[in-house]
């Protein structure tokens, strides 16, 4: 009889074999949502377009009370839809959605240095803990066994020579691990946005399903004999998630037929160079929400000129890049608001916009914990609507403030997820993070 180890040995050498690592979280099940959450709960997926750096909350969504230096301030607020909410002229195409937007404006944080900032948004600690994405796939499970249920779309479009480098995140990888989770609620990373799964296709044929079959016995019974080691069963899952994966991913990922359409091209700004990039990965964002993955994170793009992200020091730098960021995500954001609304998506999707940290009051622009805003959009959240507020000067969150934290509990609630019931091994979400309920429709 062929030993474990050997067999192990001869599968990992032969050419073709696509193994899942820690990517998909088949061993939580694919019982259905309603079946694991806490509370009815409309949000099936989320959609988070994360501003690397930090946008300054007086230039986008939070209109000043009071400024001292009129430099730093050269684009107007207009009052929009039937709502009134005001936002900045640099979005003049999310202004026509408006009424589906849910202002936070009185976000606030623990830390202002990029890194840990960047952490503390995605995973509510300024070390280690486990991101968002992982929490909300590990509550709800895998929507579909055949994708990975957490993506990070961080490529760009080949040829696009507008956005200098691929969106990236504060933080590395920790900002969308699985902290303590199984790894396998870790986000997969997608560089290439032409081909965004690698080694799909296998010359193999019938001899892998025989290969993964044989390797499902012998773990079997390693397994029987060793009942403590609950890992080995669900990483053999893992590479039968691939080799499924192998017939799902190429339609869920595959965007030839939609970019070369007419009216998805106007939708998501396919064709402008200066929002191609971001276009096409919230168009692919909306196709994996099509098919079930649960959490898509979306870096903004860097783009020529100031730091080239959102991390606008100086009256130079927001002059010469914040139109270009703007610019960047506002057709293809409201592109993609609009495209869910029209196929019935919205309803269940929530789409965030927002960065780590926001910006100084009037007369300056450096690092701002104690203030910053986020929108979101769809599922469960009420439209139209602003909450909270800051002072006169913009600098500090006084009316309804929203740590980050709370800001966590909240998607998790709307995802039918009480943060205070979710645990494993142990380790949980901190209780004292509060729900903000004011927002939720």
């Amino acid at each position: 009889m062929i030993s474990r180890r050997r067999f192990l040995t001869s599968i990992v050498a032969a050419p073709g074999i696509v193994a899942a690592g820690s990517m998909w979280a088949d061993e939580f099940g694919t019982a259905s949502a309603a079946q694991r959450t806490h509370h009815p709960g409309k949000v099936r997926s989320v959609i988070f377009y994360y501003c690397k750096g930090g946008p300054s909350q007086a230039h986008t969504f939070d209109k000043p009370k009071r400024i001292d230096d009129p430099s730093l301030y050269p684009w107007s607020f207009s009052t929009c839809g039937r709502s009134g909410l005001e936002i900045s002229d640099l979005f003049p195409r999310l202004q026509t959605v408006a009424d589906e937007l849910c202002l936070i404006r009185s976000g606030y944080g623990t830390v202002a240095s990029h890194n840990e900032a960047g952490l503390y948004i995605f995973t509510g600690a300024s070390k280690l803990g486990a991101s968002l994405g992982a929490w909300m796939l590990y509550g709800l499970g895998s929507g579909n066994p055949d994708l990975p249920g957490h993506v990070f779309l961080t490529g760009r479009v080949a040829g696009d020579k507008w956005a200098v480098s691929d969106g990236e995140v504060h933080g590395g990888a920790r900002s969308f691990g699985a902290g303590g989770l199984p790894p396998s609620l870790q986000a997969q990373v997608v560089n290439d946005l032409m081909q965004p799964v690698a080694n799909l296709n296998s010359p193999l044929g019938d001899a892998q399903t025989r290969w993964l079959e044989e390797l499902r016995s012998l773990n079997s019974g390693y397994s029987a004999r060793h009942p403590r080691f609950k890992e080995l069963n669900a990483r053999t899952e893992s590479f039968f998630t691939a080799h499924r994966m192998q017939t799902a991913a190429p339609e869920a990922f595959d965007l030839t037929q939609e970019t070369t359409d007419p009216m998805m091209q106007k939708l998501y700004g396919l064709g402008p160079q200066e929002t191609r990039s971001t276009g096409t990965k919230l168009l692919l964002a909306r196709r994996l929400v099509e098919h079930g993955v649960r959490f898509i994170l979306v870096p903004s793009v860097n783009v020529p000129g100031g730091r080239g992200d959102w991390d606008t020091h100086t009256p130079g730098q927001v002059r010469e890049a914040l139109p270009k960021l703007a610019m960047a995500c506002d057709q293809p954001l409201t592109g993609l608001i609009t495209d869910l609304k029209q196929r019935g998506l919205l309803d269940q999707t929530l789409v965030i916009w927002g960065g780590e940290m926001g910006r100084g009051g009037s007369g300056h622009m450096n690092h701002n914990g104690n203030a910053f805003c986020w929108w979101m959009a769809g599922g469960g959240v009420k439209r139209g609507y602003a909450y909270g507020a800051t002072d006169d000067y913009g600098f500090t969150a006084v009316e309804n403030p929203v740590h980050v934290r709370d800001l966590h509990a909240t998607i998790l609630w709307l995802c039918g997820l009480d943060h205070r019931k979710l645990e494993y091994n142990g380790t949980g979400i901190d209780s004292e993070c509060k729900v903000a309920r004011d927002i939720i429709a």
